[in-house]
């Protein structure tokens, strides 16, 4: 019964560490490709979720920060840095939905034959959190004029 108990805290444990994001790490590491986190770019910001999942050999870390933590003049900051800086572009036009306005951008990972692609979720509503998604896997990059 000992084991089992000791067993099963090692796994939550576990889940627990892979479900964590720590709002002051300089980077968002996904598969073998570092980004810098928008700490990195305008400082602390409150995360108040994380999801961390593999699914079709795709990475995937969200990150839900605290509504009205994020301004969207920050959020175009951080955005410009990728693009200026790590040479990200943008991958599809901005959407606009209920949920707010949604931004790709992407580029070539380290690892051949994948792509890194950021989507960032920024709300219709100053009420409502701001989620950045990171994903990494197979694929190339097809860009919008």
């Amino acid at each position: 019964m000992k084991k089992v108990f000791q067993v099963g805290l090692l796994v939550m444990i576990s889940m627990l560490m892979v479900g964590c994001a720590s709002s002051t790490a300089e980077e968002i590491e996904i598969n073998e490709d570092k980004v810098p986190s928008i700490y990195s770019v305008v400082g602390e910001k409150k995360i108040v979720g994380t999801n961390s999942e593999i699914k079709n050999k795709v990475r995937t870390t969200t990150l839900t920060y605290k509504a009205g933590s994020i301004s969207e003049k920050e959020m175009e900051q951080y955005i410009d840095h990728l693009r200026e800086k790590e040479e990200y572009v943008y991958t599809l036009d901005s959407k606009e939905s209920s949920e707010g306005t949604m931004i790709q951008l992407g580029k070539e990972s380290v690892s051949s034959g994948d792509i890194v692609l950021i989507d960032f979720l920024y709300p219709a509503m100053a009420s409502e959190s701001v989620k950045i998604m990171y994903r990494s896997g197979p694929g190339t990059l097809k860009m919008t004029e």
